[in-house]
């Protein structure tokens, strides 16, 4: 399993100039139980090698750019700075040794660390999936799958666009004007995100009630701001459920202040409201 891991983490190199350069980066194509095996092991190398990342920013503050025997690193090695910097890499060192017991190959072991694991820095896990291929492995009959990093050959949906021509342009060009005049300007959302085909936004209006409504014509705040009571009431006693206990007199006026988005005097009007009722005197609603 340590080779077929270290084999997808090696599909990450930098094979430009190699001959057997890997067809697509982060993938391989196994066996569906062997693809369930190396998986864990996959995911394991990333996560040790994630959390070393900290320390190896942690010891950069005290690193050295000098070459390696130059008279500055001696010196560097002399130095504080040195004993802070190995002290702060420490526990990186010890993670890199412990992928290379996994996996059991240096190159493999400097992909993780340098390539992989910052990609996957702000993931909480999950950094492979494995998907089936339809046609199986000749000889067994096995079934082959896809094993491979998430977020490198994701698709993406595109929408097509409509192909334009010189006529269509031109017709277009002349109608805009026109459509912009005829638009009837739409009505803003409520305080709480309600859109203008949301007539719950009315008090004594429920989610039955509205499709009751919406069934027969009334499909937003205008269409309900310009209806009269008496054939909102008809429509009520007409639909299917049981709503002979409501009295949409108010409904048209508090439709009406939600067009003009007078949600303040809306808002202090059904404060008086009783489940979209006047009340009397007593309190009681008429």
């Amino acid at each position: 399993m340590r080779n077929m891991a270290s084999s997808l983490f090696l599909t990450e190199r930098d094979a430009e100039l190699d001959d057997n350069e890997p067809k697509v980066k982060g993938r391989i194509v196994t066996t569906m139980p062997k693809a369930k095996e190396v998986r864990p092991v996959v995911e394991r190398c990333i996560t040790i090698a994630k959390k070393s990342l900290q320390h190896s920013e942690a010891a950069s503050e005290f690193a050295t750019d000098a070459d390696r025997g130059s008279d500055a690193y001696k010196t560097w090695r002399k130095s504080d700075n040195y004993k802070q910097w190995n002290a702060k890499m420490a526990p990186a060192i010890a993670a890199r040794r412990r992928v290379l017991q996994m996996l059991g190959d240096k190159q493999a072991v400097s992909i993780v660390f340098d390539e992989v694991a910052p990609r996957f820095v702000d993931r909480p896990g999950g950094y492979t999936r494995i998907m089936r291929l339809a046609k199986p492995r000749l000889g067994d009959a096995g079934q082959r799958v896809i094993l491979e990093f998430v977020g490198e050959n994701d698709r993406v949906s595109k929408k097509s666009e409509k192909p334009a021509f010189d006529s269509d342009a031109a017709e277009e060009t002349k109608e805009e004007p026109k459509a912009a005049e005829a638009a009837p300007a739409t009505a803003a959302k409520s305080p709480d995100g309600k859109g203008p085909d949301d007539l719950k936004v009315v008090e004594g209006i429920g989610p039955k009630v509205e499709e009751a409504l919406k069934a027969a014509g009334i499909a937003g705040w205008t269409e309900l701001a310009e209806a009269d009571a008496d054939k909102l009431k008809e429509i009520l006693t007409e639909a299917d459920g049981n709503f002979a206990g409501q009295d949409p007199t108010t409904w048209p006026k508090q439709a009406k202040m939600a067009v003009d988005a007078d949600w303040d005097g809306l808002k202090a009007w059904q404060d008086e409201l009783d489940g979209g009722k006047v009340a009397d005197a007593d309190g009681d609603a008429k």
